[in-house]
C-alpha cells in the first residue's frame, strides 16, 4: 500500500511556526480603545479563528486586562494559543514593549508600581520619566524580555523620537535586556542589523550594533529581532492585520515563554516578519524510504529544512524561507 502524505503529516516534525501578535490593546485598559468590542475575550476568539497562537495584550501602562486574557486563553484553548503578560510602557525616550511568562503575570504590576508613573495606568497622557534604558533594566530584573515598539513612528519611536544619535541611544542598544525591534514599515527592519546598508543613517545605525557586539552582556547575541505586529485598537484593524499577514512568524519547539524567548535569542533563523515571507515557496514536506539502512522509515520534515546531505554529497539546498 502506498504512503500518501497524509501519513507523513500524522508524524511529528520538530520546531513549529507560529503566527504572533505581540502588540494589541484592550476596551478599558487602554484609554485610546472606543471599540468596546474589543475585549479580552473578544481578541483571542478573533486571534484563533485567524491562526494566530502567539498574543499579548499590552495595554498602555496598564496590567487592567492581562490576568483575564490569560484566564481566558487556558480556559478555553490550551495548548492551541499562548497569551503572553506584557504591557507598553510610555517612557521618556519613546514606547517600550515589556512581556513575562503568563505564570508570573503579577510582574506586570510590579514592574508599573517600579516605575513611578506620572498619571493614571492606561490614559493617553501617562508616562514614566525614567529612561528607556532605565525601564529595559527594571523588565530584565523581573524575568521579562524587552521590544522597543514602533521605533520607526514620529513622535513615539526612539529612532524617530530625536534627531542624531545621542549615548541614550547607545544604552537602549546595548541593553541586554533589549531583544528586537519593532517596525511600522517592513522597509526598515534592517535597521540596527549587520546588513544595515540604508543611506540615511544607516552608517550611525552600524556603529551601534558594533557597540553592542563589544558590550560584554550582549556580544553573545548582537542581533535584535526585526519585528511586525497590529498595534491594533479595535476587532476590524486587528483582523485586517491577519487577513493582509502583517505579522511575525516564531520558530519555537514549545509554544511557551521559554519557547518566546529562545526564537528571539536565535532571531536570524527563528523570527520572520511576515511581509518578508514569499506567498509560495517549493519544498519538500517529508519522504518514505524503501530500500538501504532506512528501509520502511517516514519522515515529516521540519517547516524551514535547510538542505539534505547524505552519502553522495549535498542533495538539496535552499533558503528559510516559510
Amino acid at each position: 500500500m502506498p504512503i500518501i502524505f497524509a501519513d507523513i503529516e500524522r508524524l511529528e516534525n520538530g520546531a513549529k511556526l507560529h503566527t504572533a501578535d505581540l502588540h494589541v490593546h484592550s476596551f478599558g485598559a487602554s484609554e485610546d480603545v472606543t471599540d468596546e468590542t474589543m475585549t479580552p475575550e473578544a481578541i483571542i476568539e478573533a486571534a484563533v479563528q485567524h491562526h494566530v497562537s502567539l498574543l499579548c495584550l499590552t495595554d498602555h501602562n496598564s496590567a487592567l486586562n492581562t490576568q483575564r486574557s490569560i484566564d481566558y486563553a487556558l480556559g478555553k484553548y490550551a495548548g492551541q494559543i499562548l497569551v503572553l503578560a506584557g504591557v507598553e510602557i510610555t517612557t521618556s525616550h519613546g514606547h517600550l514593549l515589556a512581556y513575562f511568562d503568563p505564570d508570573k503575570a503579577d510582574s506586570v504590576s510590579t514592574l508599573l508600581a517600579r516605575l513611578d508613573l506620572v498619571g493614571k495606568p492606561g490614559e493617553r497622557d501617562t508616562h514614566t520619566r525614567k529612561s528607556m534604558a532605565d525601564v529595559i533594566a527594571e523588565v530584565e530584573r523581573l524575568q521579562g524580555v524587552c521590544i522597543a515598539a514602533h521605533i520607526d513612528r514620529t513622535k513615539t519611536g526612539f529612532e524617530m523620537f530625536a534627531t542624531g544619535y545621542p549615548n541614550w541611544k547607545a544604552d537602549i542598544i546595548t541593553s541586554s535586556g533589549l531583544y528586537g525591534l519593532e517596525f511600522d514599515d517592513p522597509l526598515n527592519i534592517v535597521w540596527f542589523s549587520p546588513e544595515d546598508s540604508c543611506p540615511t543613517n544607516g552608517g550611525e545605525r552600524r556603529k551601534l550594533v558594533e557597540r553592542r557586539s563589544r558590550a560584554s552582556s550582549t556580544s553573545a547575541r548582537v542581533r535584535l529581532a526585526s519585528i511586525q505586529n497590529s498595534d491594533s485598537h479595535s476587532l476590524r484593524a486587528f483582523m485586517n492585520h491577519c487577513n493582509r499577514q502583517q505579522l511575525t512568524r516564531y520558530k519555537m519547539d514549545v509554544l511557551s515563554f521559554d519557547g518566546f524567548k529562545t526564537a528571539l535569542l536565535d532571531s536570524y533563523a527563528r523570527v520572520r516578519v511576515e511581509a518578508t515571507v514569499p506567498p509560495a515557496v517549493p519544498r519538500i514536506l517529508g519522504m518514505h524510504v524503501v530500500g538501504g539502512f532506512l528501509d520502511g522509515d517516514t519522515y515529516h520534515f521540519s517547516d524551514n529544512l535547510n538542505c539534505f546531505i547524505g552519502g553522495r554529497g549535498l542533495v538539496s539546498q535552499r533558503r528559510f524561507e516559510v
